[in-house]
């Protein structure tokens, strides 16, 4: 009985291999072939001309490099060049009408939507003549120029041919790397403000000398090099065009220096379209979404450094606060563990944790004033706390003064500065919260897990 389920089951074994070999496979390989429009290896293409009843688009590479020829002389993109040859090369025809009628016109085809010509090793393929697209099928109706017949393709073909000159041209406008970049000059309506690196820092040079903020500054120099043109307003602007566009004497330049050359890149005039840039070096007039305006117009307060203190969190023996209200505290780091003065209650170690961790990397948001004269327009005189952070020797890492003021009520504006800088810096409104804090803040609850809720400060003569 074995043997003859055996025997039964090799054979339908057999059966079904013969019947994928002989059956499936020629399908499978009808699948493979399917038909396309072109047969064309796309890798070879080396011109393309999109003919439109009311323009013309040519493209032509040159030593890997692809260029638009008409209807401007023009550096091209070229992925998107690339991308419209594969799907030329890759269009499927679905179904063809062999004897197609002599009266075109319903077909889209009798003056075709656009004729395109590919070029492969500069020989010229047969043209496509690109026609209507249908409601039913989602189709889209070509005829070859070496044929009579009617094929249908993808409606994407369709779209994927619409093309005005802007969508295939290169939208870069400054060609930069970011690394080589050693120096900055932003010229705007008040004045120039001039950056240079030095030992990989960047450092504010003019009008005054600061440390720049390196993040900020990396941010300007990857907004210039991701600026992509939405449209190109003018190839060859006459000095009447330039001053319609904002750029015969522009607002607004940056100058950006590596080795021995620079790149200017001027801010023109906002339109309806977007805002109108271009370089030093080059004739075109870009538009660039409005967006950028504000991402390039950076002054000393955007670009400096607004670190207010910093310390390694690691190294801190004790904070000395002192309250604007007259409390005073210490916090005491002893082999790790936290004391607070004037109380045996534990402390929360997760509560002085996130005190020192937001005061080892306090940063403001701006700059309120370089040398304020009167502290008290600032709420800094006297201010609401002030924090001294120190080693385990006793050394001080710095003091810092918190307070508050309201220009606008009832808006409340925070602010800061550190013992030894004049500058005033404001602060977020959760930073100022996170460090206004008063003895009790630190005291552990009984019975609680480390890191739990806090109970209410309660000094040492009153705890028994």
């Amino acid at each position: 009985m074995r043997l003859r389920n055996t025997v039964f089951l090799a054979a339908l074994l057999a059966a079904i291999v013969a019947y994928l070999y002989f059956v499936e496979r020629k399908h499978i390989e009808q699948e493979a072939k399917k038909e396309t429009l072109l047969t064309v290896n796309a890798d070879a293409v080396t011109a393309v001309t999109l003919a439109y009843p009311d323009r013309e688009i040519a493209l032509e590479q040159r030593d890997g490099t692809w260029y638009v020829t008409k209807p401007v002389e023009a550096l091209a993109d070229g992925v998107a060049v690339k991308n419209m040859i594969r799907a030329i090369a890759d269009a499927e025809v679905k179904k063809t009408i062999d004897d197609p009628p002599a009266d075109l016109a319903p077909f889209g085809l009798a003056q075709p939507e656009v004729t395109v010509t590919l070029s492969e090793k500069g020989q010229p393929l047969p043209a496509l003549k690109v026609g209507k697209t249908t409601g039913v099928s989602f189709s889209t109706y070509v005829q070859r120029a070496d044929q009579p017949k009617i094929f249908l393709t993808g409606s994407g073909f369709h779209a994927g041919m619409d093309k005005q000159p802007k969508d295939l041209r290169d939208k870069t406008i400054v060609s930069l790397d970011d690394t080589a970049v050693s120096a900055v000059e932003l010229r705007g309506p008040n004045g120039v403000v001039a950056l240079a690196k030095q030992d990989g820092n960047w450092m504010i040079t003019a009008p005054s000398q600061h440390r720049a903020d390196n993040n900020a500054v990396r941010a300007l120099l990857s907004t210039v090099r991701n600026l992509r043109a939405t449209d190109f307003a003018n190839d060859k602007p006459a000095d009447a065009d330039l001053a319609a566009y904002g750029l015969d004497h522009p607002a607004r330049e940056l100058v950006l220096h590596s080795g021995d050359q620079a790149v200017t890149l001027q801010l023109g005039k906002e339109s309806e379209q977007g805002l109108y840039v271009r370089t030093a070096d080059r004739p075109t007039v870009f538009v660039i979404g409005k967006w950028a305006k504000a991402d390039l117009d950076k002054g000393v307060n955007e670009l400096r450094d607004k670190t207010i203190l910093t310390f390694d969190p690691t190294q801190v023996g004790s904070l000395v606060v002192t309250r604007g209200d007259g409390g005073a505290f210490t916090l005491t780091a002893t082999d790790g563990k936290w004391a607070l003065s004037g109380s045996d209650q534990p402390v929360n170690p997760a509560a002085a944790s996130s005190f020192v961790g937001t005061l080892s990397r306090l940063v403001g948001t701006q700059v309120l004033a370089e040398a304020a004269g009167d502290l008290a327009a600032y709420g800094l005189a006297p201010p609401t706390l002030s924090v001294t952070v120190k080693t385990p020797d006793g050394a001080a890492l710095g003091t810092v003064h918190l307070g508050s003021r309201s220009p606008n009520p009832p808006a409340v504006e925070y602010t800061a500065m550190r013992d030894g800088d004049p500058a005033v810096f404001q602060l977020r409104d959760n930073q100022f919260k996170q460090l206004d804090r008063s003895p009790g803040a630190f005291v552990q609850i009984p019975d609680e897990a480390p890191g739990g809720a806090m109970a209410p400060f309660v000094p040492a003569d009153e705890a028994h």
